[in-house]
């Protein structure tokens, strides 16, 4: 599935689309956005035509047709794509029109536009650039609450075509979750590693979109701007392994949109999105590498040159493995792991191993 590309929509366009009479009169059209009061008033009534009939430009045929789509408008700008002050843009117009009528037939998802909001709305909230969490909070509380319960019976989980949004609570019936902010604070701040569900047991069976060839991330589109995706740093959440990930300057990537946009490399992004690397769902749940142990303790400041292949930062991990894996302080479980990492980085070029126990906690025997 490709990526939607947004537009910029004046409320002009905007009405004229839906069929209604371009309102100079309405100031919100001049900033782009439209209130839920206005749309569902016009269109959420059956009788809606006929109350309004004076401010329409089409047929009551054309507005039956078009009812849909500002219900989707409605929807998406309400509850995915929020605004400040219940404001839905107008933008969100040319998302709702090709989930309806496609381009040149290409199957097209939303959802990385879903991701590239929440994303972009968890940095602006952690930089204090905002606080209203303008991406989809609804279904970002569902995923942390998914991955904070921890299930000792994988199979409890049902793996069938079920509808996963409606059998949400019955997976999490068993989950005590904090109420209210100071109750998550304190959760949060106590939350460890190994207390994180960190594969979704409701992953498909297909492989995971891990990052493209250009880049060591991923860059979505988003209705308000690019944003960069890095899942090559989060691998237990396919079930594999936690290596040094390759790390790149993302800054680049990361693109607001003004208020009459066009996309910027629109047709390099797609091209990069239809030739993206993946990487298989592992049977997990799997943990970090003991070289990933000690280089997230000593810090995570090196970036990586761009144009190389793989998922893993190989010099680091070889340089980790002779020159601090022996100092730092390894759990018996990482050590368990050393065999089949030993042999991995020996095919990489790593050469013999000289790597001795912790001088703080020996390998197990």
């Amino acid at each position: 599935m490709g990526q939607i590309i947004p537009h910029s929509q004046s409320g002009k366009k905007f009405l004229r689309y839906l069929g209604l009479k371009n309102e100079k009169k309405l100031r919100c059209f001049e900033n782009n956005w439209v209130s839920l009061d206005y749309l569902y008033e016009r269109y959420g009534r059956s009788n809606s035509y006929k109350m309004f009939r004076k401010e329409f430009s089409c047929t009551q045929v054309h507005w039956q047709v078009r009812r849909p789509i500002a219900f989707v408008v409605a929807l998406l700008g309400t509850l995915v794509f929020p605004r400040e002050h219940g404001y839905i843009s107008t933008c969100i117009c040319s998302v709702a029109r090709v989930l309806f009528e496609g381009v040149d037939g290409e199957e097209l998802t939303v959802v990385p536009m879903i991701l590239a909001e929440i994303f972009r709305a968890l940095g602006k909230c952690k930089r204090g650039e905002s606080n209203f969490f303008e991406g989809c909070n609804l279904l970002l509380q569902m995923w942390v609450m998914e991955h904070f319960h921890q299930r000792k019976n994988m199979d409890d989980i049902c793996f069938s075509n079920i509808n996963h949004i409606n059998s949400f609570y019955d997976r999490m019936k068993e989950f005590v979750y904090p109420v209210g902010t100071d109750d998550w604070y304190e959760f949060l701040a106590h939350r460890t590693s190994d207390q994180i569900q960190w594969k979704y047991p409701l992953l498909p069976r297909s492989p995971a979109y891990i990052r493209c060839r250009r880049f060591y991330y991923i860059e979505l589109i988003g209705l308000k701007g690019l944003q960069p995706y890095a899942p090559v740093r989060v691998l237990q959440q396919f079930g594999q392994a936690q290596v040094i990930p390759l790390r790149a300057n993302m800054r680049n990537s990361e693109i607001s949109f003004g208020p009459n946009f066009e996309v910027p490399r629109a047709k390099e992004i797609l091209h990069e999105w239809d030739n993206i690397l993946t990487i298989d769902i592992g049977n997990g749940p799997e943990k970090e590498i003991p070289e990933y142990h000690v280089w997230f303790q000593e810090g995570r400041n090196s970036i990586s040159s761009e144009g190389e292949q793989g998922f893993e930062d190989i010099g680091t991990t070889i340089w980790i493995r002779h020159s601090r894996l022996g100092t730092k302080i390894v759990t018996p479980e990482m050590w368990a792991q050393m065999e089949n990492i030993m042999r991995y980085l020996d095919n990489a070029g790593a050469g013999p191993s000289n790597v001795g126990a912790s001088s703080s906690l020996p390998p197990p025997a």
